[in-house]
């Protein structure tokens, strides 16, 4: 381990992908976590078992498998570290770590590291201090209001914070002034003659948490109805009003040039509620259409639901009249899938044998899934470690899930050897 690999690993070009490590920690495999970390480097895996360890009281073993990181100079273990201390009620200890801008200017980085440090050991007025002067900075306002969440400084907050700012709106939330949350939102909607997409939805979840429904719903019929509509609909959905929000899509869907939107919301009303015949009637307009078409949507939503026969059964039925157009790639590699779902192992496995050879390489994860389910795990392991269309990190996760993440993990290359092997070939 040296920080240049590290530092190359750490932004995620090499070694254990995140979803492997918490394919290993579903399963009861914190042990092998530990040894990744510790005996391979793979800081992914220290981060994960650090939060598991500390989860458990475990604290000491979290110091352990900071350890080597430490001893290389790594500074995100350096924060790690003093959390994990902050964590165990060891707060100076923690906090003697990590920099205090008492030598030289903190970093942003860091004086949001440390902001959140001492507000964690509840040195709250000392974090607001270290955070005033640069308010303006990228992230500082919203970095006071996260770690003031819950510690009875509101009013502080709001005197810090310009005017005007949506993030005035939290603060004022949260101290129960939601009349002038909802002022500043709507102030800030438009910032110079831009639409503020992300300030319309806090808007919107805003009204939505605190029952404000008709007041959501001027703004469903004002301009900005498609940035807020799905709001309203969950709105009317889990107030059990569910066909003024089937009434309100389907004008929509009449009304607009584009509706994709709009299907696509009332496609997942319908689909809740069991309407399958009705929801595949209102993506059926869109099938074909290049980047529109809503049958794949329709079909993870069904197979979602359990539905995986009535979406197989559709995706057939398309197929056989052949109009499936500029979807018929996707549904031709994607049946294999379709069938795995259905429970319909062997077909799957006899249809993907069927494929040409150039589109085989695309169903390799999918077959080994069948495979799997099958309980042939070790041809599913195999296929997944020497074909084109797969990564052997996948493989790792198939072993994880039968209890065998450290064979899988065994033999597997460094990330310092992946670099290398990397360079060599593409040159960087």
């Amino acid at each position: 381990m040296n920080l240049d690999d590290l530092a190359w690993h750490a932004k995620g070009n090499g070694g254990l992908p995140k979803r492997t490590v918490d394919v290993l920690l579903e399963h009861g495999q914190l042990e092998v976590v530990i040894r990744a970390a510790v005996e391979r480097g793979e800081w992914v895996c220290a981060l994960a078992a650090v939060r598991e360890l500390c989860a458990a009281g475990e604290f000491r073993r979290a110091e352990d498998v900071m350890a080597p990181f430490m001893e290389i100079g790594w500074q995100p273990a350096v924060w790690e570290t003093a959390r994990i201390l902050v964590r165990a009620g060891r707060a100076e200890e923690g906090l003697v770590l990590v920099p205090r801008g008492e030598t030289e200017p903190l970093s942003a980085e860091d004086r949001r590291g440390l902001a959140e440090l001492l507000a964690e050991v509840g040195r709250v007025d000392e974090a607001i201090d270290l955070l005033a002067p640069v308010l303006d900075e990228d992230g500082m306002a919203y970095c006071l209001v996260q770690v003031t969440e819950g510690h009875g400084r509101d009013e502080r907050v709001l005197g810090l914070i310009r005017p005007g700012r949506p993030f005035r709106a939290r603060v004022l939330e949260r101290a129960g002034r939601l009349d002038e949350a909802i002022r500043v939102l709507r102030g800030s909607i438009v910032v110079r003659d831009t639409v503020m997409v992300g300030t319309l939805e806090d808007l919107a979840e805003l009204l939505v948490r605190h029952g404000r429904v008709e007041e959501l719903h001027e703004q469903v019929t004002g301009p900005y109805a498609r940035h807020t509509v799905k709001h309203y609909v969950r709105a009317l959905r889990e107030r059990d009003r569910e066909e003024e929000a089937e009434v309100l899509l389907r004008e929509f869907i009449a009304a607009e040039r584009y509706p994709e939107a709009y299907r696509w919301l009332l496609i997942e009303l319908l689909v809740r509620q069991g309407r399958f015949g009705d929801a595949e009637e209102v993506a059926q307009p869109t099938y074909g259409q290049f980047q529109n078409g809503l049958l794949e949507s329709l079909v993870h939503t069904l197979v979602e639901a359990g539905q995986a026969d009535v979406a197989l059964r559709i995706v057939e039925e398309l197929d056989a009249a052949k109009a499936l157009d500029v979807e018929s790639d996707w549904a031709l590699t994607n049946r294999v899938w379709l069938l795995g779902q259905a429970g319909r192992y062997e077909e799957a496995l006899a249809y993907a044998a069927t494929l040409p050879p150039e589109e085989q390489s695309s169903t390799d994860l999918v077959v080994a899934g069948v495979l799997e389910c099958l309980g042939r795990v070790d041809e599913a392991v195999e296929l997944l470690r020497t074909g084109e269309g797969s990564s052997p990190w996948e493989a790792v996760e198939v072993l994880a899930r039968h209890g065998r993440g450290a064979e899988g993990l065994a033999g597997m290359p460094s990330f310092a050897d992946e670099r290398e092997a990397r360079r060599r070939r593409f040159g960087w």
